[in-house]
């Protein structure tokens, strides 16, 4: 036998004057005994060394600790949920495993993303925090999910065929305040880039932008449609030669397309904000420094952090083997207009 001896709850449990289970639940963050007596164990276990087991604890509970994050690498709010969901899972002594998905859209991330939830669905983990490449997807996509009951929170985008805890912003709510905004600067002909309908996101702040002008009374001159959230430059370009002079403000329901748009209108010798306001969407860390447009922070981080605390609450209270409602929340974007390029 080793000389060194295995550090045990029963030995914290008899140093502190409590019982086991005291002790148990202290250090699996589910106590509810007094301040003076948490202290009093954790400092126990601090100084003996106690490393709880988390194998056998998962055994003992039927929960293993273990979250999956599952995110698309090419979208640019990406990073900062990440670290939201994280800085909450770590408070709550959980694992958080993250798993990538190369690219934004498109049939190759839709089988990608597929293969990692199946492949998510053979571990042991308690929950999925899920921002969607595939928006349309039927709801046999999630039939696994749903029939393991297995806690799942979607991020940023919603999905249109399948009803499921969701945590973002208000899109539709920022698309209204743009048409405010623009019009209340001046703005009697504004243009709307947008990637369609195929994304929530750009679906509902175009829809929000579209009902805004139509309640102030202002006519969009013309929506430039790109296939994707990138730069998309010669569209851009083209679009904006073949505007010019028919507007004077633009609203892009992403910064990446709204950078293009204030590249493609300086290229046609437009003043910013003189002759054209510009608006973004999303407050990109990596934005342009030469541009530094107005745009709304959609505070990715706390959207993150937000669906890990829906997330987790859902997995405590063993909510998912009845099958919630499904919970709903939405950020509104704060407007911040930008320093290199000022919206008025």
């Amino acid at each position: 036998m080793s000389s060194r001896k295995t550090v045990s709850m029963k030995l914290i449990a008899e140093e502190a004057g409590v019982s086991v289970m005291t002790v148990s639940r202290v250090l699996s963050n589910q106590s509810n005994v007094s301040p003076h007596t948490e202290e009093k164990i954790r400092e126990i276990a601090n100084r003996v060394g106690y490393k709880a087991n988390r194998l056998v604890r998962g055994m003992q509970s039927g929960r293993s600790g273990i979250i999956s994050v599952v995110l698309p690498i090419g979208h640019s709010l990406a990073p900062r949920m990440m670290e939201g969901a994280y800085d909450f899972f770590h408070e709550k002594d959980m694992i958080m495993a993250v798993d990538l998905v190369h690219g934004n859209l498109g049939e190759k991330a839709i089988s990608e993303q597929s293969k990692i939830i199946n492949r998510l669905l053979e571990c042991r983990i308690d929950g999925i925090l899920l921002l969607p490449v595939n928006e349309d997807a039927n709801p046999v996509y999630f039939k696994e999910i749903v029939d393991r009951k297995i806690p799942l929170v979607l991020m940023d985008r919603n999905t249109n065929q399948f009803v499921a805890d969701f945590v973002g912003t208000d899109d539709y709510a920022g698309g209204m305040e743009a048409a405010r905004l623009l019009v209340k600067n001046g703005c009697k002909k504004p243009v709307l880039v947008s990637v369609g309908k195929a994304v929530s996101t750009s679906r509902e702040r175009a829809r929000g932008f579209k009902d805004g002008l139509k309640k102030l009374k202002v006519k969009l001159v013309e929506e430039i449609v790109a296939p994707n959230f990138l730069a998309n430059e010669d569209l851009m370009d083209e679009s904006i030669a073949k505007l010019k002079g028919k507007f004077d403000g633009v609203f892009g329901v992403a910064d990446r397309l709204a950078i293009s748009a204030w590249h493609a209108c300086k290229l046609q010798g437009l003043d910013i904000p003189e002759r054209v306001k510009i608006i973004g969407f999303g407050a990109l860390d990596l934005r342009d420094p030469r541009v530094a447009i107005s745009s709304f922070d959609q505070d990715a981080y706390a959207i993150g952090r937000n669906a890990a605390q829906l997330l987790f609450q859902r997995i405590d209270k063993g909510l998912y083997k009845r099958r919630p409602k499904a919970k709903s929340l939405l950020n509104m974007p704060n407007f911040v207009e930008g320093t290199s390029c000022p919206f008025v």
